[in-house]
Protein backbone atom coordinates (compact mmCIF):
# COMPACT_ATOMS: atom_id res chain seq x y z
CA UNK A 1 0.00 0.00 0.00
CA UNK A 2 2.83 2.71 0.92
CA UNK A 3 4.84 1.56 -2.26
CA UNK A 4 1.14 2.32 -4.50
CA UNK A 5 1.05 5.86 -2.80
CA UNK A 6 4.26 6.47 -3.45
CA UNK A 7 3.91 5.54 -7.52
CA UNK A 8 0.81 7.65 -7.26
CA UNK A 9 3.48 10.75 -5.72
CA UNK A 10 5.81 10.44 -8.27
CA UNK A 11 3.43 10.49 -11.17
CA UNK A 12 1.86 13.70 -9.66
CA UNK A 13 5.33 15.42 -9.79
CA UNK A 14 6.05 14.13 -13.32
CA UNK A 15 2.68 15.39 -14.18
CA UNK A 16 3.42 18.86 -12.52
CA UNK A 17 7.31 19.23 -14.21
CA UNK A 18 5.28 18.45 -17.12
CA UNK A 19 2.63 21.53 -17.09
CA UNK A 20 4.68 24.12 -14.81
CA UNK A 21 7.75 23.23 -16.84
CA UNK A 22 9.92 23.66 -13.57
CA UNK A 23 11.49 21.10 -11.48
CA UNK A 24 10.18 19.33 -8.34
CA UNK A 25 11.44 17.26 -5.55
CA UNK A 26 10.58 14.45 -3.18
CA UNK A 27 11.17 14.74 0.58
CA UNK A 28 14.02 12.51 1.89
CA UNK A 29 13.28 8.93 0.86
CA UNK A 30 14.42 5.33 1.90
CA UNK A 31 17.23 3.33 -0.17
CA UNK A 32 13.51 1.01 -0.66
CA UNK A 33 11.58 4.30 -1.26
CA UNK A 34 14.03 5.67 -4.29
CA UNK A 35 14.11 1.51 -5.66
CA UNK A 36 10.07 2.39 -6.29
CA UNK A 37 10.46 5.78 -7.42
CA UNK A 38 13.10 4.86 -9.57
CA UNK A 39 11.01 2.11 -11.69
CA UNK A 40 8.42 4.94 -12.26
CA UNK A 41 10.97 7.43 -13.10
CA UNK A 42 12.15 4.89 -15.69
CA UNK A 43 13.02 7.45 -18.70
CA UNK A 44 12.87 10.55 -17.14
CA UNK A 45 15.35 13.33 -16.43
CA UNK A 46 15.82 12.94 -13.06
CA UNK A 47 18.77 13.40 -10.08
CA UNK A 48 19.13 11.91 -6.93
CA UNK A 49 21.20 13.84 -4.50
CA UNK A 50 21.04 14.10 -0.09
CA UNK A 51 23.71 16.89 0.53
CA UNK A 52 26.24 15.12 -0.48
CA UNK A 53 27.49 11.75 -2.24
CA UNK A 54 26.21 8.27 -1.52
CA UNK A 55 23.77 9.29 0.95
CA UNK A 56 21.53 6.78 2.60
CA UNK A 57 17.94 9.24 2.28
CA UNK A 58 18.26 11.42 -0.57
CA UNK A 59 15.90 13.52 -2.68
CA UNK A 60 14.75 12.96 -6.08
CA UNK A 61 14.56 15.69 -8.38
CA UNK A 62 12.77 15.90 -11.74
CA UNK A 63 13.45 17.92 -14.31
CA UNK A 64 11.85 18.77 -17.80
CA UNK A 65 13.12 16.97 -20.83
CA UNK A 66 16.50 18.86 -21.69
CA UNK A 67 17.27 20.56 -18.63
CA UNK A 68 19.75 20.69 -16.72
CA UNK A 69 19.58 19.83 -12.58
CA UNK A 70 22.43 19.87 -10.29
CA UNK A 71 22.75 19.57 -6.97
CA UNK A 72 22.72 23.20 -6.27
CA UNK A 73 19.71 23.12 -7.27
CA UNK A 74 17.71 20.81 -4.24
CA UNK A 75 16.14 22.54 -1.50
CA UNK A 76 18.40 21.11 1.15
CA UNK A 77 19.98 22.95 4.17
CA UNK A 78 23.08 21.69 5.48
CA UNK A 79 22.73 22.22 9.61
CA UNK A 80 25.83 22.23 12.28
CA UNK A 81 24.82 21.03 15.75
CA UNK A 82 27.19 22.00 18.40
CA UNK A 83 27.26 22.39 22.18
CA UNK A 84 26.62 25.92 23.45
CA UNK A 85 29.63 25.16 26.39
CA UNK A 86 31.71 22.17 24.41
CA UNK A 87 33.27 22.14 28.38
CA UNK A 88 30.41 20.88 29.89
CA UNK A 89 28.67 19.44 26.80
CA UNK A 90 28.41 15.29 26.57
CA UNK A 91 28.83 13.07 23.32
CA UNK A 92 25.76 12.11 21.52
CA UNK A 93 24.92 10.14 19.52
CA UNK A 94 22.77 9.94 15.68
CA UNK A 95 19.69 8.45 18.03
CA UNK A 96 20.18 11.17 20.42
CA UNK A 97 20.28 13.97 17.22
CA UNK A 98 17.35 11.88 15.87
CA UNK A 99 15.08 12.00 18.66
CA UNK A 100 15.69 15.69 19.60
CA UNK A 101 14.68 16.48 16.29
CA UNK A 102 11.77 14.29 15.93
CA UNK A 103 10.67 15.32 19.30
CA UNK A 104 9.59 19.09 17.95
CA UNK A 105 7.41 17.16 15.89
CA UNK A 106 9.26 17.16 12.79
CA UNK A 107 8.35 14.12 10.37
CA UNK A 108 10.78 11.97 9.16
CA UNK A 109 10.66 12.60 5.49
CA UNK A 110 11.87 16.38 6.18
CA UNK A 111 15.18 14.80 7.58
CA UNK A 112 18.14 13.58 5.07
CA UNK A 113 21.24 11.49 6.60
CA UNK A 114 22.67 13.00 10.06
CA UNK A 115 26.36 12.69 11.15
CA UNK A 116 28.02 12.56 14.20
CA UNK A 117 31.36 13.38 15.52
CA UNK A 118 31.42 13.09 19.16
CA UNK A 119 30.01 16.51 20.34
CA UNK A 120 29.18 18.03 17.35
CA UNK A 121 26.83 16.66 14.03
CA UNK A 122 26.21 17.84 10.87
CA UNK A 123 22.22 17.26 9.10
CA UNK A 124 20.22 17.57 6.23
CA UNK A 125 16.75 18.75 6.03
CA UNK A 126 14.47 20.00 3.59
CA UNK A 127 15.10 23.73 3.22
CA UNK A 128 11.26 24.81 4.35
CA UNK A 129 11.88 23.29 7.65
CA UNK A 130 15.28 24.90 8.47
CA UNK A 131 14.50 28.44 9.63
CA UNK A 132 12.10 26.12 12.10
CA UNK A 133 14.67 23.89 13.20
CA UNK A 134 17.07 26.45 13.35
CA UNK A 135 15.07 28.38 16.12
CA UNK A 136 13.45 25.37 18.28
CA UNK A 137 15.97 23.24 18.34
CA UNK A 138 17.86 23.83 21.61
CA UNK A 139 18.90 20.64 23.39
CA UNK A 140 20.06 17.01 22.75
CA UNK A 141 19.85 15.05 24.98
CA UNK A 142 21.13 17.05 28.03
CA UNK A 143 23.22 19.15 26.09
CA UNK A 144 22.23 22.64 25.29
CA UNK A 145 22.90 22.97 21.94
CA UNK A 146 23.24 26.10 18.98
CA UNK A 147 22.11 24.57 14.99
CA UNK A 148 23.00 26.57 12.72
CA UNK A 149 22.90 26.92 8.89
CA UNK A 150 26.18 26.31 7.16
CA UNK A 151 27.56 26.22 3.39
CA UNK A 152 28.25 22.68 2.54
CA UNK A 153 32.07 22.50 1.99
CA UNK A 154 33.03 19.78 -0.21
CA UNK A 155 34.39 17.78 2.76
CA UNK A 156 33.22 14.43 2.23
CA UNK A 157 31.57 13.25 5.39
CA UNK A 158 31.77 9.78 6.14
CA UNK A 159 29.81 7.95 9.18
CA UNK A 160 32.14 6.29 11.63
CA UNK A 161 32.48 2.32 11.46
CA UNK A 162 34.25 -0.63 12.40
CA UNK A 163 35.06 -3.13 10.20
CA UNK A 164 34.09 -6.25 11.63
CA UNK A 165 34.72 -10.51 10.08
CA UNK A 166 32.85 -13.15 10.73
CA UNK A 167 31.56 -16.50 9.89
CA UNK A 168 27.88 -17.42 8.97
CA UNK A 169 26.29 -21.07 7.90
CA UNK A 170 24.64 -19.03 5.10
CA UNK A 171 23.48 -15.95 4.11
CA UNK A 172 19.82 -16.18 5.47
CA UNK A 173 18.93 -12.72 7.15
CA UNK A 174 18.84 -14.31 10.74
CA UNK A 175 22.19 -16.14 10.28
CA UNK A 176 24.02 -12.93 9.43
CA UNK A 177 21.77 -10.81 12.31
CA UNK A 178 23.52 -13.31 14.82
CA UNK A 179 26.56 -12.81 13.66
CA UNK A 180 27.02 -9.05 13.48
CA UNK A 181 24.81 -8.17 16.48
CA UNK A 182 25.74 -11.07 19.23
CA UNK A 183 22.06 -12.26 19.58
CA UNK A 184 21.31 -15.91 19.32
CA UNK A 185 19.58 -16.84 15.88
CA UNK A 186 15.93 -17.84 17.40
CA UNK A 187 16.08 -14.14 19.30
CA UNK A 188 17.10 -12.60 15.14
CA UNK A 189 14.34 -14.87 13.72
CA UNK A 190 11.55 -13.76 16.52
CA UNK A 191 12.75 -10.04 16.16
CA UNK A 192 12.33 -10.30 12.32
CA UNK A 193 8.91 -11.29 12.50
CA UNK A 194 8.27 -8.66 14.76
CA UNK A 195 9.24 -5.92 12.44
CA UNK A 196 12.29 -5.04 14.09
CA UNK A 197 14.52 -5.47 11.34
CA UNK A 198 15.39 -3.48 7.45
CA UNK A 199 17.19 -4.10 4.45
CA UNK A 200 18.00 -1.41 2.63
CA UNK A 201 15.07 0.48 4.40
CA UNK A 202 12.77 -2.06 3.73
CA UNK A 203 10.94 -4.12 6.82
CA UNK A 204 11.99 -7.39 6.35
CA UNK A 205 9.26 -10.35 8.12
CA UNK A 206 11.03 -13.70 6.56
CA UNK A 207 14.42 -14.92 8.11
CA UNK A 208 15.08 -16.62 5.15
CA UNK A 209 16.03 -13.27 3.24
CA UNK A 210 19.12 -13.81 1.49
CA UNK A 211 21.58 -11.07 2.04
CA UNK A 212 23.73 -9.21 -0.50
CA UNK A 213 27.49 -7.32 -0.97
CA UNK A 214 26.03 -3.58 -0.31
CA UNK A 215 23.07 -4.48 1.60
CA UNK A 216 22.59 -2.10 4.53
CA UNK A 217 20.99 -3.90 7.64
CA UNK A 218 18.96 -2.30 10.21
CA UNK A 219 18.04 -3.67 13.40
CA UNK A 220 16.08 -1.87 15.52
CA UNK A 221 17.78 -1.38 19.51
CA UNK A 222 21.18 -3.04 18.00
CA UNK A 223 22.39 -0.75 15.49
CA UNK A 224 23.28 -0.66 11.89
CA UNK A 225 25.70 -2.39 9.28
CA UNK A 226 26.70 -2.58 6.00
CA UNK A 227 27.91 -6.09 4.32
CA UNK A 228 31.32 -5.16 2.57
CA UNK A 229 32.21 -8.53 1.22
CA UNK A 230 31.18 -12.26 0.74
CA UNK A 231 34.90 -14.19 1.36
CA UNK A 232 34.42 -17.16 0.56
CA UNK A 233 34.26 -20.32 2.77
CA UNK A 234 36.16 -21.06 5.84
CA UNK A 235 38.41 -24.44 7.06
CA UNK A 236 35.06 -25.22 8.99
CA UNK A 237 32.83 -25.20 5.52
CA UNK A 238 31.20 -21.56 6.79
CA UNK A 239 30.87 -18.57 4.81
CA UNK A 240 33.13 -16.10 5.84
CA UNK A 241 32.09 -12.34 6.01
CA UNK A 242 33.32 -8.68 6.75
CA UNK A 243 30.88 -6.11 7.56
CA UNK A 244 30.99 -2.20 8.43
CA UNK A 245 29.26 -1.62 11.79
CA UNK A 246 28.07 1.44 12.03
CA UNK A 247 29.27 3.46 15.58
Amino acid sequence: MEDDLLKKRILELKKRVKFASAPVFTDFLTLAEKEVALCVLSGSNYLIYGGIADCERSMVGIAPDGAELSPADFPIWTMRISPKNPKFSEPFSHRDVLGSVLGLGLLRCVIGDIYVEEKEAILFCTSRIGPFLQEQLCKVRHTNVICERIEPSGQELQRNFKEISKSVASLRLDAVLSATFSVSRGTAAEDISLGKVFLNGKEIKSASTAVKKEDILSYRGHGKAKLLDVCGLTKKGKQSILLALYQ
